[in-house]
């Protein structure tokens, strides 16, 4: 379903790699001390020839081991060709790999149909599947990261992953809102017809969920961030990063420092331990299997 793994790009760091523009190298251990080195990309090939490699060698066969992999999923006037700088900033400075891809109707899959929920669900579960099932990188290296309406299929893989009892490493929220329809209406409620209820999906998830969310956003009001993470189970909130003065649009690089920090010290919190085999985080509770079941078939 969706633009296909033809489309998505990896956007990985913490090294170097023979990589198509903007990877890295998988082998390097996370550390958010390392001097940041620049990345390139991969090629799905490429991706694949270094997994075939490492099981040839008996290192595992996956790719990421040691270090996040997170799976990015971008606002709604962007492609891939325009987050490349951002995307590049964030595995240089954090030392993460990124995996990001475009939306059915979005840049390179512009040509595989209209865009739609469904097959923003849809591309953001063949992303994953690629992760997980080619690369072989497990659910506890991967990070979603969902920014304004990447929000939504973040929302949705999160609380997926939950359901199925292999909850992914953690999920990041950068300017999410509640759903589509509550930006403009505040309903009370989901209404028929409305679209990401991020809100909804919410309770279901149980990775540990960082917020972002800047006070001066005109297109997402910022009380929703506020009112979507009081949905969080506690167990699963990390402390939020509400930027005083951030827009919707950009994180302006007078923020950037503290953009980062806080990035890094929720790596070090609350990931890195479950990629080192110390603990996963809270249960699996099938109680909600049949909610989200519910909510994906509305």
């Amino acid at each position: 379903g969706g633009g296909g793994y033809d489309h998505h790009q990896d956007v990985g760091g913490g090294g170097s790699g023979h990589h198509h523009g903007h990877g890295g190298n998988y082998y390097n251990k996370y550390s958010t001390n390392s001097t940041p080195s620049t990345p390139q990309i991969r090629t799905p090939k490429e991706l694949e020839m270094a997994v075939a490699m490492a099981s040839r060698n008996g290192s595992g066969g996956g790719l990421g081991n040691g270090a996040p992999t997170i799976l990015y999923s971008h606002a709604n006037a962007e492609d891939l060709g325009n987050i490349y700088p951002w995307c590049k900033f964030l595995s240089k400075m954090l030392g993460v790999n990124i995996f990001a891809y475009d939306y059915t109707g979005y840049g390179l899959a512009t040509d595989q149909g209209d865009p739609s929920e469904d097959y923003c669900f849809a591309d953001i579960s063949a992303a994953y599947s690629y992760l997980t099932s080619v690369l072989q990188i497990p659910p506890s290296s991967i990070i979603l990261y969902g920014r304004s309406l990447g929000s939504g299929p973040s929302c949705y893989l999160a609380a997926r992953t939950a359901e199925e009892g292999d909850a992914v490493a953690g999920l990041i929220l950068h300017a999410p809102f509640l759903s589509v329809y509550r930006i403009v209406l505040e309903s009370g409620c989901t209404l028929p017809g409305d679209r990401f209820p991020n809100v909804d999906f919410a309770p279901s998830i149980r990775s540990p969920v960082l917020f972002i969310h800047g006070t001066k956003d005109s297109i997402v009001p910022f009380n929703h961030s506020e009112r979507l993470l009081d949905t969080v189970p506690e167990q699963y909130r990390a402390e939020p990063v509400f930027i005083k003065g951030m827009g919707h649009n950009n994180v302006h690089a007078s923020v950037r420092p503290l953009f980062i920090d806080r990035l890094r010290k929720y790596l070090d919190r609350h990931v890195v331990p479950s990629i080192r085999g110390e603990g996963r985080r809270g249960t699996h509770d099938s109680r909600s299997r049949s909610k989200l079941a519910r909510l994906v078939a509305r």
